[in-house]
């Protein structure tokens, strides 16, 4: 099993198929790191993006597993030293454009599809009946 996956993106506003990714990811990954894009013309604000996020990480059976923040620095304009910050071992999107950037970096980066063969019920946590 790997390591350390970045996943960043805009999550504006984030959705099932963001969700799914992150699902997969932990799959694969002993650690996710997801890293919501804080821009000028956002449609959600920032702040409520980071709480969905919260909310449905701690809901899960993660173990602390997926850890969220924000960036201000746009994909295009982001450098190799700027990334090292997050210490990881794969940067992971479902955005080509995204992609090809990290990858000219120089950075391992893995393709997220957000809903090819997806298996949700899986992830349903069992609830216990009481009586």
């Amino acid at each position: 099993m790997n390591r350390t996956v970045l996943f960043s993106g805009r999550f504006d506003p984030p959705h099932i198929g963001h969700w799914i990714s992150i699902l997969r990811l932990a799959d694969k990954f002993k650690k996710v790191k997801v890293v919501v894009l804080d821009y000028p013309e956002r449609r959600f604000n920032i702040q409520y993006v980071l709480q969905i996020f919260d909310e449905l990480t701690g809901r899960w059976p993660f173990d602390r597993k997926v850890e969220v923040m924000s960036n201000s620095d746009h994909f295009g304009k982001i450098t190799k030293k700027a990334l090292e910050k997050y210490k990881f071992d794969v940067y992971a999107a479902g955005n080509m454009v995204v992609l090809n950037h990290i990858n000219s970096l120089g950075i391992k980066c893995m393709y997220v599809d957000r809903a090819f063969d997806f298996e949700a019920h899986r992830y349903i946590p069992k609830w216990e009946e009481k009586e």
